[in-house]
Protein backbone atom coordinates (compact mmCIF):
# COMPACT_ATOMS: atom_id res chain seq x y z
CA UNK A 1 0.00 0.00 0.00
CA UNK A 2 1.27 3.02 -1.36
CA UNK A 3 1.68 6.58 0.67
CA UNK A 4 -1.78 8.07 -1.66
CA UNK A 5 -3.68 5.01 -0.51
CA UNK A 6 -2.99 5.33 3.10
CA UNK A 7 -3.64 8.75 3.03
CA UNK A 8 -6.79 7.58 1.39
CA UNK A 9 -7.86 5.18 3.59
CA UNK A 10 -6.75 7.38 6.89
CA UNK A 11 -9.22 9.88 5.22
CA UNK A 12 -12.21 7.78 4.55
CA UNK A 13 -11.69 6.42 8.60
CA UNK A 14 -11.97 9.86 9.94
CA UNK A 15 -15.33 10.23 7.50
CA UNK A 16 -16.65 7.21 8.84
CA UNK A 17 -16.16 8.36 12.54
CA UNK A 18 -17.46 11.48 11.82
CA UNK A 19 -20.99 10.73 10.51
CA UNK A 20 -21.06 7.63 12.87
CA UNK A 21 -20.99 10.84 15.65
CA UNK A 22 -23.57 12.83 13.49
CA UNK A 23 -26.01 9.76 13.47
CA UNK A 24 -25.41 9.61 17.01
CA UNK A 25 -25.83 13.22 17.60
CA UNK A 26 -29.39 13.00 15.56
CA UNK A 27 -30.61 9.76 17.21
CA UNK A 28 -30.46 11.29 20.38
CA UNK A 29 -31.75 14.40 19.35
CA UNK A 30 -35.01 12.59 18.47
CA UNK A 31 -35.40 10.29 21.12
CA UNK A 32 -35.13 13.50 23.69
CA UNK A 33 -37.45 15.46 21.32
CA UNK A 34 -40.06 12.08 21.63
CA UNK A 35 -39.30 12.69 25.89
CA UNK A 36 -40.36 16.28 25.23
CA UNK A 37 -43.48 16.03 23.85
CA UNK A 38 -44.61 13.37 26.13
CA UNK A 39 -44.07 15.75 29.28
CA UNK A 40 -46.05 18.65 27.35
CA UNK A 41 -48.31 16.03 27.23
CA UNK A 42 -48.32 14.71 31.25
CA UNK A 43 -46.85 17.32 32.71
CA UNK A 44 -48.24 20.59 31.14
CA UNK A 45 -51.14 19.52 29.14
CA UNK A 46 -52.96 17.08 31.75
CA UNK A 47 -56.50 15.91 32.13
CA UNK A 48 -58.41 15.47 35.10
CA UNK A 49 -57.15 12.29 35.02
CA UNK A 50 -53.73 13.20 34.79
CA UNK A 51 -53.96 15.30 37.86
CA UNK A 52 -51.94 12.61 39.98
CA UNK A 53 -49.43 11.31 37.39
CA UNK A 54 -48.61 15.00 36.76
CA UNK A 55 -47.97 15.43 40.46
CA UNK A 56 -45.83 12.79 40.62
CA UNK A 57 -43.93 14.12 37.93
CA UNK A 58 -43.42 18.04 39.76
CA UNK A 59 -41.96 15.63 42.80
CA UNK A 60 -40.16 13.74 40.60
CA UNK A 61 -38.72 16.69 38.83
CA UNK A 62 -38.59 18.59 42.13
CA UNK A 63 -35.29 15.81 42.93
CA UNK A 64 -34.09 15.52 39.11
CA UNK A 65 -33.25 19.16 39.90
CA UNK A 66 -30.41 18.79 42.18
CA UNK A 67 -29.72 15.13 41.75
CA UNK A 68 -28.91 14.81 37.88
CA UNK A 69 -26.99 18.34 38.22
CA UNK A 70 -24.82 16.41 40.90
CA UNK A 71 -23.97 13.68 38.87
CA UNK A 72 -22.82 15.47 35.88
CA UNK A 73 -20.60 17.52 37.61
CA UNK A 74 -19.00 13.81 39.05
CA UNK A 75 -19.54 12.99 35.67
CA UNK A 76 -17.17 15.62 34.74
CA UNK A 77 -14.79 14.98 37.27
CA UNK A 78 -13.92 11.56 36.63
CA UNK A 79 -13.67 12.38 32.68
CA UNK A 80 -11.00 15.18 33.69
CA UNK A 81 -8.99 13.03 36.00
CA UNK A 82 -8.91 10.28 32.98
CA UNK A 83 -7.78 12.96 30.59
CA UNK A 84 -5.03 14.05 32.72
CA UNK A 85 -3.76 10.43 33.85
CA UNK A 86 -3.54 10.15 30.05
CA UNK A 87 -6.46 6.93 30.11
CA UNK A 88 -9.18 6.06 27.67
CA UNK A 89 -11.99 9.15 28.18
CA UNK A 90 -14.67 7.69 25.40
CA UNK A 91 -17.12 6.41 27.69
CA UNK A 92 -16.36 9.09 30.42
CA UNK A 93 -16.96 11.91 27.68
CA UNK A 94 -20.10 10.59 26.55
CA UNK A 95 -21.55 9.84 29.95
CA UNK A 96 -20.83 13.31 31.03
CA UNK A 97 -22.49 14.85 27.86
CA UNK A 98 -25.27 12.83 28.23
CA UNK A 99 -25.58 14.14 32.45
CA UNK A 100 -25.03 17.59 31.43
CA UNK A 101 -27.70 17.05 28.97
CA UNK A 102 -30.06 15.63 31.28
CA UNK A 103 -29.51 17.88 34.11
CA UNK A 104 -30.33 20.91 32.23
CA UNK A 105 -33.17 19.19 30.88
CA UNK A 106 -34.29 18.63 34.49
CA UNK A 107 -33.65 22.11 35.64
CA UNK A 108 -35.40 23.64 32.92
CA UNK A 109 -38.31 21.46 33.38
CA UNK A 110 -38.62 22.00 37.25
CA UNK A 111 -37.75 25.72 37.40
CA UNK A 112 -40.33 26.96 34.05
CA UNK A 113 -42.75 24.10 34.02
CA UNK A 114 -44.16 24.94 30.02
CA UNK A 115 -42.27 27.58 29.59
CA UNK A 116 -38.96 25.18 29.85
CA UNK A 117 -40.05 23.09 27.91
CA UNK A 118 -41.42 25.11 25.49
CA UNK A 119 -37.57 26.28 25.02
CA UNK A 120 -36.22 22.54 25.23
CA UNK A 121 -38.76 22.26 21.80
CA UNK A 122 -36.47 24.46 19.80
CA UNK A 123 -33.13 24.44 22.36
CA UNK A 124 -33.09 20.75 21.34
CA UNK A 125 -32.79 20.47 17.75
CA UNK A 126 -30.55 23.96 17.49
CA UNK A 127 -27.94 22.61 19.84
CA UNK A 128 -28.01 19.20 17.51
CA UNK A 129 -27.20 21.94 14.29
CA UNK A 130 -24.57 23.34 16.46
CA UNK A 131 -23.26 19.93 16.76
CA UNK A 132 -23.44 18.91 13.11
CA UNK A 133 -21.83 22.53 12.39
CA UNK A 134 -19.15 21.62 14.57
CA UNK A 135 -18.51 18.16 12.98
CA UNK A 136 -19.02 18.82 9.28
CA UNK A 137 -17.61 22.92 8.93
CA UNK A 138 -14.99 25.09 10.28
CA UNK A 139 -14.21 25.92 13.43
CA UNK A 140 -14.65 29.54 13.29
CA UNK A 141 -18.42 28.86 11.57
CA UNK A 142 -19.03 26.79 14.83
CA UNK A 143 -17.92 29.78 17.21
CA UNK A 144 -20.01 32.10 14.81
CA UNK A 145 -23.22 30.01 15.01
CA UNK A 146 -23.00 29.22 18.86
CA UNK A 147 -22.59 33.30 19.31
CA UNK A 148 -25.49 33.68 17.21
CA UNK A 149 -27.82 31.15 18.63
CA UNK A 150 -26.73 32.86 21.95
CA UNK A 151 -28.03 35.97 20.75
CA UNK A 152 -31.21 34.49 19.17
CA UNK A 153 -32.29 33.18 22.79
CA UNK A 154 -31.20 36.04 24.34
CA UNK A 155 -33.61 38.19 21.95
CA UNK A 156 -36.46 35.74 23.86
CA UNK A 157 -34.94 36.00 27.24
CA UNK A 158 -34.04 39.53 28.18
CA UNK A 159 -37.74 40.97 27.84
CA UNK A 160 -39.12 38.55 30.12
CA UNK A 161 -36.84 40.34 33.29
CA UNK A 162 -40.63 40.86 35.09
CA UNK A 163 -40.68 37.12 34.97
CA UNK A 164 -37.64 36.39 35.77
CA UNK A 165 -35.42 39.16 36.53
CA UNK A 166 -32.53 37.00 37.55
CA UNK A 167 -32.30 34.43 34.59
CA UNK A 168 -33.00 37.83 32.44
CA UNK A 169 -30.34 39.86 33.43
CA UNK A 170 -28.19 36.66 34.36
CA UNK A 171 -28.42 35.57 30.52
CA UNK A 172 -27.43 39.44 29.48
CA UNK A 173 -24.46 39.08 31.36
CA UNK A 174 -23.34 35.94 30.07
CA UNK A 175 -23.93 36.71 26.63
CA UNK A 176 -21.74 39.94 26.88
CA UNK A 177 -19.17 38.15 28.66
CA UNK A 178 -18.97 35.41 25.53
CA UNK A 179 -19.02 38.20 22.81
CA UNK A 180 -16.19 40.15 24.92
CA UNK A 181 -14.06 36.68 25.46
CA UNK A 182 -14.72 35.97 21.52
CA UNK A 183 -12.82 39.11 20.47
CA UNK A 184 -10.05 38.81 22.71
CA UNK A 185 -9.82 35.23 21.47
CA UNK A 186 -10.35 36.01 18.15
CA UNK A 187 -7.79 38.69 18.19
CA UNK A 188 -4.81 36.54 19.57
CA UNK A 189 -5.45 33.56 17.34
CA UNK A 190 -5.40 36.09 14.36
CA UNK A 191 -1.81 37.50 15.09
CA UNK A 192 -0.75 33.76 16.13
CA UNK A 193 -1.85 32.64 12.75
CA UNK A 194 -4.96 30.53 14.00
CA UNK A 195 -1.96 29.12 16.97
CA UNK A 196 -2.70 29.51 20.79
CA UNK A 197 0.21 29.50 23.16
CA UNK A 198 -0.76 28.63 27.03
CA UNK A 199 1.73 27.46 29.59
CA UNK A 200 4.67 27.39 27.39
CA UNK A 201 2.71 24.85 24.73
CA UNK A 202 0.90 25.39 21.14
CA UNK A 203 -2.40 24.85 20.95
CA UNK A 204 -3.77 25.06 17.08
CA UNK A 205 -7.48 26.75 17.30
CA UNK A 206 -8.02 27.72 13.69
CA UNK A 207 -6.44 26.81 10.26
CA UNK A 208 -4.33 29.43 8.78
CA UNK A 209 -6.68 30.38 6.28
CA UNK A 210 -9.65 30.95 9.35
CA UNK A 211 -11.54 34.32 8.24
CA UNK A 212 -11.44 36.39 11.69
CA UNK A 213 -13.66 39.11 9.99
CA UNK A 214 -16.63 36.72 10.03
CA UNK A 215 -15.78 36.52 13.77
CA UNK A 216 -15.67 40.24 14.06
CA UNK A 217 -18.96 41.15 12.43
CA UNK A 218 -20.95 38.17 14.36
CA UNK A 219 -19.86 39.55 17.35
CA UNK A 220 -20.93 43.00 16.24
CA UNK A 221 -24.16 41.74 15.12
CA UNK A 222 -24.81 39.41 18.11
CA UNK A 223 -23.79 42.88 20.56
CA UNK A 224 -26.51 45.44 18.80
CA UNK A 225 -29.49 42.77 18.42
CA UNK A 226 -28.92 42.27 22.42
CA UNK A 227 -29.04 45.72 22.92
CA UNK A 228 -31.64 46.77 20.85
CA UNK A 229 -33.84 44.12 22.36
CA UNK A 230 -32.93 45.43 25.89
CA UNK A 231 -34.48 48.69 24.11
CA UNK A 232 -36.90 47.56 22.27
CA UNK A 233 -38.50 44.48 23.43
CA UNK A 234 -38.72 41.19 21.66
CA UNK A 235 -39.29 42.03 18.23
CA UNK A 236 -39.78 39.41 14.70
CA UNK A 237 -37.09 41.76 13.34
CA UNK A 238 -34.59 41.12 15.41
CA UNK A 239 -34.95 37.54 14.83
CA UNK A 240 -34.89 37.63 11.51
CA UNK A 241 -31.32 39.78 11.61
CA UNK A 242 -29.56 37.07 13.69
CA UNK A 243 -31.17 34.30 10.95
CA UNK A 244 -30.01 36.14 8.14
CA UNK A 245 -26.84 36.54 9.21
CA UNK A 246 -26.64 32.59 10.17
CA UNK A 247 -27.57 31.67 6.49
CA UNK A 248 -25.23 34.87 5.08
CA UNK A 249 -22.25 32.60 7.04
CA UNK A 250 -23.90 29.03 5.94
CA UNK A 251 -23.97 29.80 2.39
CA UNK A 252 -20.11 31.09 2.34
CA UNK A 253 -18.67 28.37 4.71
CA UNK A 254 -20.14 25.78 1.96
CA UNK A 255 -18.74 27.72 -0.38
CA UNK A 256 -15.38 26.98 1.31
CA UNK A 257 -15.82 23.50 2.17
CA UNK A 258 -16.15 23.03 -1.60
Amino acid sequence: MNKREQEKLQRERQEDLVLNKVLWWIVGAVILEFLILLLNRYYVHYTPAGIPLAQTLRTVFGVLQIVLPVCAIALAAWYVSLRKGGKPTRLAGILTLVGIVLAVCAVLVSRFGGSGIRLLYTGIPAVTVLALIYYLYQREFFVCAVLSAMGLLGVYVIPRAGISAVAAYGYAAVCAAAVAAVLVLARKLQTGQGVLEAGGKKLEVFPKNANYTMLYVTCAVVAAVLIATAVLGELALLYGVVVAWLLVMAVYYTVRLM
